[in-house]
Formats: C-alpha cells, structure tokens, sequence
C-alpha cells in the first residue's frame, strides 16, 4: 500500500510540475524560464523537480511532447466525427488554424534556434515535428487509396500540404492586413479549396 501511495504522489507531483511549467513556457518562452522558477510556481523542492526532469531541456521537450499528443488526440476525435475526405481536408485546415498560435510552437522555434543540440535531443525534436506529420499524412494516403487523390509521392504530399497549412499561419501574422480569427479561417479553407483543385482525381 505504501508503494502504490508513494507512485500516486509522485505521479500527481510530476503532473503538477508540468502543468505549471507548461504555463510558464507559454507566457515567457523557453529560453527565459529557469528550473528555480518551476520549483516555485509548481511548490517543490530542487530534489523532487530533477528526479523527475534530469533538466530544462528534458522538461521542455517532455511539455511539448505532451501537447502535441494531445492535438494529435484532438485530431483523431474530430476525424472520427467527419466522414468524408473534402470535409476531412478541410477538418484538419480548421484544426491548423485553431493551434497557430499556440506559444508553445514558438517557444519550440527558440528552443531549436538556441544552441547546437546533441544527437538525442536532435532526434526527439525530428520525432516531435514527424509525429504532427501524421494528420495529413494518413488522411493524404486515405485520398489516394480511394483514388479521390491522383496517385504520386506520398512523402511529397505530406511536405507539400503541411508547409501550406503551416506556412498560412505565419504569412498571415506578419501581413500588414487586419486580421480576426476568421481572417485567418478563410485563408485555410481557401488554401484547402486550391489544394483539392489540383489534387483531385475528378
């Protein structure tokens, strides 16, 4: 019993660590949070934080990590809601421009930039950005083996239609145009319109 205890406290002590230094990389980025400040914000002590993040970095990359499984989650759900693949298409454009702000990828942005990283981190930041590569890629693949897609390079599609989901977020933030969320809704939308246009067998 008192193992099993011991588990269940260490447990919520992780998730509470890593729910408020979430909320600190969020507000002030990677670079300018340090592991005192997580200490205090989260109510624990140096000893208990490193035993479960050896460091910033590892703690980092273990929030992002954890949000992008949670997109991912969000992803599967509003798939399985949606039949079709037009309508999943444009499912997953909403579900981009929904998270293009999210200041975690920007923090994920300075964190890439900040130093030369070793071979272990570098690999868990390319498993990061691949597993985000899933949501087209399998909805790409459905398209193809219905033949609503033409048949070609699947890797292809996937660098394709992700720089223009990811890269419709950024051009509009630096525009010189107003903007609202809505703005921003139509602008992915129109993206998926052209794209299907070009995609699609028929």
């Amino acid at each position: 019993m008192l193992g099993s205890k011991g588990r269940s406290d260490g447990e919520e002590t992780k998730k509470r660590i890593v729910q408020k230094a979430t909320q600190l990389f969020v507000q002030k980025g990677y670079g300018a949070v340090t592991m005192n400040e997580v200490c205090v914000t989260a109510n624990v002590s140096k000893g208990s934080l490193y035993h479960h993040f050896s460091s910033k970095e590892e703690l980092f990359l273990y929030v992002v990590e954890e949000d992008t499984k949670q997109w991912l989650q969000e992803w599967d759900n509003k798939r399985s809601e949606t039949t079709g693949i037009e309508e999943r298409f444009y499912a997953l454009a909403e579900h981009y421009a929904h998270d293009f702000q999210n200041p975690l990828i920007r923090a994920l942005e300075e964190f890439s930039r900040s130093r030369t990283h070793p071979p272990e981190i570098i690999k868990r930041l390319a498993l990061i950005y691949d597993s985000t590569l899933r949501a087209s890629r399998e909805l790409l693949q459905e398209g193809i083996d219905t033949n609503y897609l033409l048949t070609g390079d699947l890797e292809n599609y996937v660098i394709i239609v992700n720089g223009m989901l990811e890269g419709i977020g950024r051009v509009a933030e630096i525009s010189v145009q107003a903007k609202t969320p809505e703005d921003i809704m139509k602008y992915y939308r129109e993206a998926v319109r052209l794209l299907l246009q070009g995609m699609r067998t028929h």
